[in-house]
């Protein structure tokens, strides 16, 4: 390893512990002021901690983590961290699963974790397009239910007349200011 060695820990709350990660980190070899910790869900995609390492990084650096877990709970944002990383020559190393990504296996198992990946999203997709099928066979159309003309168009009276405000509108007739604007804007064409 060329560069330098960071840590990064992270727990789902904050009544959760960090030690046994640090303690982990530092006897992999991390020094203290080197490891980053978060307290917060690693569904979050702003993760305080996690994005001040992003901008010490540099090519050459070495990112450890006690898990992969503990890197991200979505793959897609594990491989998206990871594929950042590998571009700008950082190396990243996961304790428990004993993965250097910077190794042959460690570049197998990432090209393994992106097919599974990809494999995810497109067997949702399909479930949703089948599922959407099967509704429009049996009539059901999905979406929200359309504004009622009348409702829309005592609406559009209100907003004319210049004597509620838009969030008045919504409460008298129940239009949504998204809706109003387009009938609006559509009127207008």
């Amino acid at each position: 390893m060329s560069g330098k060695l960071f840590g990064y820990a992270r727990v789902s709350t904050l009544e959760q512990s960090l030690d046994r990660q640090t303690d982990v980190l530092i006897e992999y070899g991390v020094n203290e002021e080197d490891i980053f910790t978060d307290k917060i869900s690693g569904t979050k995609f702003n993760r305080p901690a996690l994005d001040e390492l992003q901008k010490v990084l540099r090519s050459g650096d070495t990112v450890i983590t006690e898990s992969l877990s503990r890197l991200s709970r979505s793959t897609q944002d594990l491989l998206t961290i990871l594929d950042d990383w590998q571009q700008k020559g950082i190396t990243y190393i996961s304790i428990k699963e004993q993965l250097d990504f910077s190794t042959s296996t460690g570049k197998l198992m990432l090209t393994v974790l992106a097919a599974l990946s990809q494999f995810e999203r497109d067997a949702i997709r399909d479930r949703v397009c089948e599922g959407l099928a099967s509704a429009r066979a049996r009539g059901r159309v999905g979406g929200r239910p359309k504004t009622d003309k009348g409702t829309l168009k005592k609406a559009i009276k209100l907003y004319e007349a210049k004597t509620h405000s838009i969030r008045e509108i919504k409460e008298i007739t129940g239009v949504s200011p998204s809706v109003l604007y387009r009938a609006l804007r559509e009127s207008k064409e």
